[in-house]
């Protein structure tokens, strides 16, 4: 007789979906025979897939659940599930037990699965053999199994013999006699059967397997229990044993078929409605530990073939990722297709048969992957195996492939559901093991899956150290690995996935599939490859801007990103932009403090024309004197705006104080004398300076593939190069900017508007974008910002003291600032800029609060994650991270950076960085009240004289 083991948690995409198919890649899990029959029948590993599933409140009231799926709760406890299919002429009826071999006492092994097969064996009203001859009469088949965490006795008949089903079932499950002579013989049957189990290697290896993977849950002792446990049970532990679990709270009644609910319901409640409550709660089951080393086992035996097993420690059924590792075990190794069997079967020869599958029951489980070889290939397969195991961490799998498991996966499940039997075991099971027996949300998770989930998960849980790995081999064989071995085995392994990764893939990127190469003509290509939205973005970024600009250039590159996309080699600027329209397109400069450049987005069929038109635009740019005359007056007219904004107006006056004498001090959208004294010649020879080769970077993010969008670069802008150094250089270089000193005293700007507000800024010099003390400062920030950061809370909450208030940060290459925004009413000025001090000073004495940091880190992370939602912003991010040297991993060490700031980390950059006597504020708006009339008025803070003195606000 075969044990009933485990048949219902875990995936096996070759058959365990289709029934009558019998499994026999895993031998732990196959087989089960009905318990009072005398002919083992095959029994099919019921197909669960792990999926995310919300528990349901179980009710006395009936609930449909899904169209035509009903669930209800009688008042004993027990719980009715029911699916009506009325297209079908048959019924299946199971009773689930919460009784499986986790809940056995120590001196209890095997005696679930002892009683299931003692349960067929009579009632007071059928003798031994009437209970399966009763459903075998009306046409039926009657079986039984045993898992972990249930038991199941089920029986399929046509559909007008249901009650028949129902009440025999009820009678055996209730009234088994449990005849001593008959528990004799039965206890005799299953010690053959442990016999027999261990005459098999397979199985033997399993059970190993298991024990050496769970050294304290009781996953890792055998449901069939040991030949001392089996042969002691009597008469007595049986009754004992039934009492404590069979009770109504621990039964599940499943039926499925053309049935009727209400019919169902009814009988149940005549049958099983009476029972009354009892028995105890379930134990606490023991967690496992973690493992700090890997583990290993090995059999010699009197055999001729050996088997190899593996696994590493994975999630229960209900967590989210189980999904995914059902996907990776697809990818793995199900089927000829899969990854495993191509790599050690087809190309390497090592291996004659190899399999991997996901076990998530109700605690945590397992992945594991079994073999069959020679033993002289026992070391190159285990090698190989991991190696392909590891490579998913580093590797994102091809979205082909990837699509075709998942299909894979989903037609297994949805074969799993042709006979009713398959139906009411994925019914049963998904109630077991969440409280919700539905499954509509499986295939919705599988279909789900990305390439990024793969990775995430195989990075969690395949660590060398996780491995437990065995061998049973023929006693002649001269294997002698040893732990050692195997530990070294994992970690060349690890070394070879690693390595195995293109050298142009960057692995610790934060988004993942981002690749770099370096053209001939130094071009620095950036690509990420994202399938979700079929558009691509293009960033093609140069070194400039602001920071590239005098003051007798200021407004250079805000020109030349206007005048850059009017109009390329032959194309007139009306040409150029149809051209991007019927590509529904789009095409534009953009300019900054450090960089200038193009950015362009279309759908992801139109990228190789798309990107031909941006190498038109960057290597033979028109330069139109008709479109810059039309460009002149809008960045004029820009001009005229600026100063109309009255925030805009406070922080361009911050910044010239602030930075004086350095670029940053200047305006990015330029100086009316300049705008108006600039050349077409005079642009296009600054253009011609800083856009060259060798300092572009090319960043791209989309429905790409990157090799593809390489070799496509290549073949474009492959022929582009450095022009020939002009006679003399007045571009700006690193060495000729020096980044300012904090401002020798408090500096104060006052500029009268007539308006009806005053809008006041107060600031600090700051930190580089590459400054370690920039994470902390963030945070600062964010505890200051927002409507529920201290200066919202404290200045408009409770003080009424301003409509629009904030902190800011600002990064830039060798220097930034820090500080804060107030927009108020005149007549509140000296009581906002107390309250203001007042603030900082606390920022400077007090550290923030854990609860403070938590949200701030939380908020700036999650900002961060949103930012980067779109191809485009993507692609900017990873383009000038590249361009200002951050590298393309910034946003993973961005993240960890600010997970690892503390509260007195942020003190001691809020007092290195909120310097009392050094300072900037801007007053713009509204005459304040007391101020002089001339306007504007630069000069140190005399009206505020006790701001100046270390300690402002007090």
């Amino acid at each position: 007789m075969s044990l009933k083991t485990r048949p219902a948690n875990r995936v096996n995409a070759q058959s365990a979906a289709r029934q009558g198919a019998p499994f026999s890649e895993n031998p732990g899990r196959q087989g089960a025979v009905c318990a009072g029959m005398g002919k083992t029948v095959g029994l099919l590993i019921l197909l669960i897939i792990s999926t995310w599933l919300s528990p349901i409140m179980n009710s006395a009231t009936a609930v449909e659940l899904a169209p035509q799926l009903y669930k209800t709760t009688l008042a004993n406890g027990l719980t009715l599930l029911v699916k009506e299919i009325p297209s079908i002429k048959v019924a299946t009826v199971q009773i689930w037990v919460k009784a499986g071999s986790v809940y056995e006492d120590a001196d209890e092994a095997g005696i679930t699965h002892l009683i299931e097969h003692m349960i067929f064996k009579g009632t007071p009203t059928r003798g031994a053999g009437g209970v399966a001859a009763a459903i075998e009469e009306a046409g039926g088949q009657i079986n039984a199994y045993t898992s972990y965490e249930y038991t199941v006795y089920h029986a399929t008949l046509s559909a007008r013999h249901w009650g028949l089903a129902l009440e025999v079932l009820t009678d055996a499950v209730l009234n088994s006699t449990f005849d001593a002579q008959e528990l004799e013989r039965e206890k005799k049957v299953v010690l053959e059967e442990i016999a027999m189990r261990e005459d098999r290697p397979q199985f033997r290896l399993f059970e190993q397997l298991m024990a050496e993977s769970y050294q304290e849950h009781p996953y890792g002792l055998p449901v069939i229990g040991t030949r001392q446990s089996v042969s002691s049970f009597s008469r007595e532990d049986i009754i004992d044993y039934v009492g404590k679990h069979y009770h109504p709270e621990n039964f599940t009644v499943v039926v499925v078929g053309d049935v009727k609910f209400g019919d169902i319901d009814k009988r149940v409640g005549e049958l099983l409605g009476d029972l009354p409550k009892g028995g105890a709660p379930s134990p606490e089951l023991p967690r496992e530990p973690v493992r700090t080393e890997a583990g290993f086992f090995k059999i010699a035996d009197q055999i001729r073939q050996t088997h190899m097993a593996v696994s590493f420690p994975v999630t229960p059924f209900s967590h989210p990722d189980s999904a995914v590792l059902d996907v990776i075990a697809g990818l793995l190794g199900h089927g000829d297709t899969s990854r495993l069997y191509n790599r050690l079967r087809n190309e390497e020869g090592l291996v004659y048969q190899i399999s991997a599958s996901a076990f998530t029951p109700r605690d945590p489980g397992l992945f594991e992957i079994f073999a069959t070889l020679d033993s002289d290939k026992l070391k190159p397969a285990l090698e190989s195996a991991l190696t392909e195991v590891f490579k998913l961490k580093y590797l994102p799998v091809d979205e082909e492939e990837l699509a075709r498991v998942k299909r894979s996966l989903e037609s297994d499940f949805v074969f799993g559901l042709e006979r009713v039997e398959g139906q009411a075991r994925i019914l049963g099971s998904f109630e077991f093991l969440t409280g919700d027996p539905r499954e509509d949300a499986y295939l919705s998770r599988v279909r789900s899956v990305t390439r990024e989930d793969v990775m995430r998960v195989a990075a969690s849980f395949f660590e060398p150290r996780g491995l437990t790995a065995g061998y049973i081999a023929p006693e002649n064989a001269g294997l002698n690995l040893t732990g050692e071995d195997i530990a070294e085995i994992a970690g060349k392994a690890e070394n070879l996935a690693r390595h195995g990764v293109p050298a142009s893939l960057v692995a610790d990127a934060f988004l993942p599939n981002v690749y770099q190469y370096r053209l001939a003509n130094g071009i620095r290509l950036v690509v990420r490859e994202d399938n979700r939205v079929e558009t691509v973005a293009i960033r093609a970024i140069f070194p400039g801007g602001l920071r590239s600009e005098t003051e007798a250039t200021n407004g250079a590159f805000a020109f030349i990103a206007e005048l850059l996309p009017k109009g390329a080699a032959d194309l007139s600027a009306r040409q150029l932009a149809i051209k991007i329209a019927d590509m529904a397109g789009s095409i534009n400069g953009f300019n900054g403090k450090n960089t200038f450049g193009v950015k362009a987005d279309f759908l992801a069929r139109f990228f190789e024309p798309g990107l031909g038109l941006v190498r038109d635009i960057l290597l033979d740019p028109a330069f139109s004197e008709e479109e810059a005359e039309k460009i002149r007056p809008e960045l004029l007219s820009r001009l005229e705006q600026q100063e109309d904004s009255l925030p805009t107006l406070a922080f361009l006056n911050f910044n010239k104080v602030l930075y004086r004498g350095h670029p940053y001090a200047l305006n990015t959208a330029g100086r009316e004398e300049t705008i108006r004294a600039f050349s077409v010649d005079q642009l296009k020879e600054i253009y011609r300076r800083h856009a060259v080769p060798d300092e572009m970077v090319l960043a791209v993010s989309g429905a790409v593939a990157a090799g593809e969008v390489r070799d496509l670069v290549e073949k474009t802008f492959g022929g582009w190069q450095l022009p020939a150094p002009p006679e003399t250089t007045p571009v700006l270089t690193e060495e000729s900017i020096l980044p300012p000193e904090p401002p020798g005293r408090p500096e104060l700007v006052r500029i009268v508007k007539d308006r009806e507000q005053l809008h006041i800024l107060v600031g600090f010099l700051g930190v580089a974008m590459s400054s370690s003390d920039r994470f902390a400062l963030e945070i600062l920030d964010t505890v200051l910002s927002g409507q529920s950061g201290r200066l919202f809370v404290s200045l408009r909450d409770r003080q009424s003291l301003a409509y629009s208030l904030s902190s800011f940060s600002q990064f830039g290459l060798d220097t930034g600032s820090f500080g804060i925004y107030i927009g108020t009413s005149p007549d509140k000025k000296d009581q906002v800029i107390k309250a203001v001090w007042k603030e900082l000073f606390k920022a400077r004495q007090e550290p923030i609060s854990e609860a403070e940091l938590e949200k701030a880190v939380n908020l700036l992370i999650g900002q961060y994650e949103l930012n980067l939602q779109t191809h485009g912003s993507q692609a900017m991010e990873l383009g000038l991270n590249k361009a200002y040297g951050l590298g393309l991993d910034f946003g993973t060490r961005y993240v960890k950076a600010l997970q690892e700031v503390t509260p007195p980390q942020v003190l001691d950059v809020a007092r290195r960085y909120i310097q009392p006597d050094r300072y900037v504020m801007v007053l713009v708006g509204a005459k304040p009240g007391g101020q002089p009339e001339d306007s504007p008025e630069t000069g140190q803070n005399s009206a505020q004289p006790e701001m100046s003195s270390g300690e402002p606000g007090k």
